[in-house]
């Protein structure tokens, strides 16, 4: 079967996390697949076919674009108007999207599009129940929000991997993402520990700030920051320990991934995380907006091996409780 996975998302949520693992797992499957996205939306493919168009491409055009490559079934993830344009062609569509995700412009037809839908796959949190009136009418599978984990490996590390360990940070650089207070703890923490390196993973207004914190600060040789738009689960394959300070839900489907991918975690309370780990079993939980816990956190797993090793065993258990291919036998039941 040929298959098209569209990958959307809005400001606080790129559906790539998702839309490449669904493409990689259905090609392996046997099925042809293709990914598309809006320009700039994926950087990284996972060795599947991978297809750009234009931001301000209409329904119309990707409809004909559709018909022109004649796919069996079209899976939108986040996407509608990839949902639109299917329809537009006649072909068969999936939609799948996180409870209650709000695009960046209001659809006002989102219902009309979703009804003819082969289904909706709602991606839910065991804390936050769907909302029935939301998806009312609509063809709804529930699976609750998978977890998209890699393999953990010390060798090969990427580049900006300058160190012996890892510490992997991924979050926007906003005044509310907590950014702020994990670099004043990393400059604390730096002189301290010669053998590592922290890589923040992350994009927005203040990246002009960071850079100056880095160079005013000297930490060039320990500290270093990549775009989030590239392959974070290569940086997640070679870290040693993830550290999320928001006490906000800005990327905290890293925290699943990072745990699942077995990384102990240091992270700021919030119900997300609450939800994911158990303090000082599966990774360590401190106050938001707390700067000296968050540094002695980290400082503890940084000096602690054995008890990295403890939290990373128990936070790999996150890969069987949130399984990915639950979401994968959801979407081929529908072939």
């Amino acid at each position: 079967m040929k298959i098209i996975v569209c990958v959307g998302g809005n400001k606080g949520a790129n559906a790539a996390r998702i839309g490449v693992r669904l493409a990689k797992q259905l090609q392996n499957n046997g099925q042809e697949v293709v990914l598309m996205a809006p320009r700039g939306k994926v950087q990284f493919s996972d060795g599947v076919c991978y297809k750009e168009y234009a931001p301000n491409t209409s329904a119309k055009t990707l409809g004909n674009n559709l018909a022109e490559q004649e796919p069996q079934l079209v899976i939108s993830v986040m996407n509608l108007l990839l949902c639109e344009a299917a329809a537009k062609a006649k072909v068969p569509f999936i939609y799948i999207e996180h409870a209650n995700f709000k695009e960046d412009k209001v659809v006002k037809n989102k219902k009309t599009i979703l009804k003819k839908a082969k289904k909706v796959v709602v991606l839910t949190d065991p804390e936050q129940p769907l909302s029935k009136r939301a998806y009312a009418g609509l063809p709804v599978a529930e699976v609750i929000n998978p977890s998209v984990w890699v393999e953990h490996y010390n060798y090969n590390k990427p580049a900006c991997f300058k160190k012996e360990n890892n510490v992997l940070a991924v979050l926007p650089l906003t005044q509310e993402s907590g950014v702020e207070l994990l670099l004043n703890s990393w400059s604390k923490l730096a002189p301290l520990h010669t053998t590592w390196h922290l890589t923040v993973a992350g994009d927005g207004v203040l990246k002009e700030k960071v850079e100056a914190f880095i160079a005013d600060n000297r930490l060039q040789d320990s500290l270093e920051v990549v775009s989030a738009l590239g392959d974070i689960y290569s940086l997640l394959r070679h870290a040693d320990i993830f550290a999320y300070p928001s006490g906000a839900d800005f990327r905290a489907d890293m925290v699943l991934d990072a745990m699942a991918s077995k990384l102990p975690c240091v992270a700021a309370e919030s119900e997300h995380v609450c939800t994911l780990m158990t303090n000082g079993v599966n990774g360590l939980i401190v106050n938001e907006g707390e700067e000296e816990p968050f540094t002695q956190a980290l400082d503890e797993l940084m000096v602690h091996w054995g008890r990295r090793v403890e939290m990373a065993v128990e936070a790999a258990k996150l890969k069987d409780q949130y399984p990915f291919d639950n979401l994968v036998k959801v979407i081929e039941a529908e072939f």
